[in-house]
């Protein structure tokens, strides 16, 4: 069977999402994301074509930065497994990547998804760092003690949007805490992963989305209706203190949900299901380009 890679064309989502469509249990997001991906200036959409030039696998890279490519979406029809289809992708995506100044190429694995792990440890990717993914409704005005966060905070010890100062303290306490050195270095944005600089977190601070407590601080803002936290800097004492502000926070700004993505600790992960979250691993992968 024969097939060649190139970069994907409009005409191509028909046929994705003929065959994404039962990706998941709860079905896929490819399809969705096609137009999206394809209009992306700083990404790549690519496509494997039959002899009939009809789609059937894609992937997507993007530059998150002038140095890092990140790799999602690598979908492959059944009839075409097993013949390298995926990892040609990669190695087209990585080739134009390395054209335009990237170092590293990055990407992010379940930990249910023995079969995508098996195949990006092929194309030379290595672990570098297991992630915990907790989701949480919002509590109501009546908290158990025992789930939903705990009792209510004081006022003194909730989050309160952090000046642009609190960026060097912050991003200084992060870098030489243990949430920084599991993350090394890196922060999850949606459902991407990319290095964090300080201008990270000053730019958080303008936009109202970098917190501070006395337990800590994170970035944390409204992404469609739910309350999205993609980094924090705590410790083991003050990370329960810290879930319960994000749990008041998003009561605040009325959220519908709240979903948190940080470094799998195991006082972080004790600490969120405690606070009665739900919670589940995916591994970070990398290699040099």
């Amino acid at each position: 069977m024969d097939y060649r890679i190139r970069h994907a064309r409009s005409g191509d989502k028909l046929a994705i999402a003929s065959f994404t469509g039962d990706t998941f249990e709860w079905g896929d997001y490819v399809a969705d994301a096609f137009d999206r991906w394809l209009a992306d200036p700083q990404g790549i959409l690519v496509v494997a074509i039959d002899e009939h030039d009809a789609a059937v696998a894609m992937a997507r890279g993007t530059l998150l930065s002038s140095t890092e490519l990140w790799l999602q979406g690598a979908r492959v029809h059944p009839d075409w497994r097993r013949l390298g289809i995926a990892s040609a992708m990669d190695e087209y995506m990585e080739d134009w990547a390395r054209r335009r100044g990237a170092q590293v190429a990055r990407l992010a694995v379940e930990d249910w998804n023995t079969p995508a792990q098996s195949q990006v440890d092929k194309i030379g990717m290595r672990r570098t760092g297991d992630w915990v993914m907790a989701k949480s409704g919002v509590p109501g005005n009546h908290i158990a003690v025992s789930g939903n966060g705990g009792r209510r905070r004081p006022p003194q010890d909730r989050l309160v949007a952090a000046p642009s100062a609190e960026a060097a303290p912050a991003f200084m306490a992060w870098s030489a805490g243990e949430l920084g050195r599991a993350a090394r270095g890196l922060f999850a944005v949606g459902w991407t992963w990319r290095r964090l600089t300080m201008d990270d977190l000053v730019k958080g601070a303008r936009g109202a989305a970098l917190w501070t407590s006395p337990a800590g601080w994170a970035l944390a803002a409204l992404d469609g209706g739910g309350l999205e936290v993609g980094w924090a800097e705590t410790g083991a004492e003050d990370v329960a203190e810290l879930i319960r502000a994000i749990l008041d926070l998003a009561k605040e700004l009325k959220a519908e949900a709240i979903h948190i993505k940080l470094p799998a600790l195991d006082w972080l992960e004790q600490a969120l299901e405690t606070a009665g979250f739900e919670t589940s691993t995916l591994t970070l992968f990398a290699k040099p380009l």
